[in-house]
């Protein structure tokens, strides 16, 4: 699997589920913060290769069900399912404008926030009400907002680091 071979890769990722774990908690407003995973598989999306989505979202949601104390697997499948939307966007419309890529971000936190919703209610039996459809948009938010200036700060990292090479093309 050539996903997890770039060394700087790997690195960024253990760093955004530290900085997701320790320091996110204390910038969250009425228990809403960003979700910084949901920026980095946008942003793998949009800029690094959209083909290969579906098993980074795979992996990033296994890791994620492991740390959470949440029915195993609808980290996983909410994932997924978003994932498959992203490839969608990424694939159909023109991934190097920034509005696309915001959009985007956007509108795959909202579809995979209210999937796990689904998941939620169908494991566990909590009831959908408008205060978790409001949260999901305000979680979306502010994940769009965080990922506008993240993304910059992503292209800078790794523009040099996974570039498709000459000989990858043919």
């Amino acid at each position: 699997m050539h996903l997890f071979t770039n060394k700087r890769l790997i690195l960024v990722l253990l760093l955004l589920f530290w900085i997701e774990l320790s320091i996110l908690p204390f910038c969250s407003i009425r228990n809403i913060k960003p979700d910084l995973i949901f920026i980095f598989i946008a942003f793998y999306a949009f800029q690094i290769d959209w083909k290969r989505l579906v098993p980074l979202a795979f992996v990033l949601g296994i890791i994620r069900d492991l740390l959470t104390n949440s029915f195993f697997g609808i980290e996983t499948a909410s994932l997924i399912g978003g994932a498959l939307l992203l490839q969608f966007f990424a694939d159909q419309f023109y991934r190097e404008k920034r509005w696309v890529q915001i959009l985007g971000l956007f509108s795959f936190s909202c579809f995979t926030l209210f999937l796990y919703s689904i998941f939620v209610f169908v494991t566990e039996g909590r009831y959908l009400d408008e205060r978790m459809l409001i949260k999901t948009f305000f979680i979306s938010a502010y994940t769009t907002a965080a990922g506008a200036i993240l993304f910059p700060l992503f292209e800078k990292w790794f523009k040099r680091a996974l570039y498709v090479k000459q000989y990858e093309l043919f």
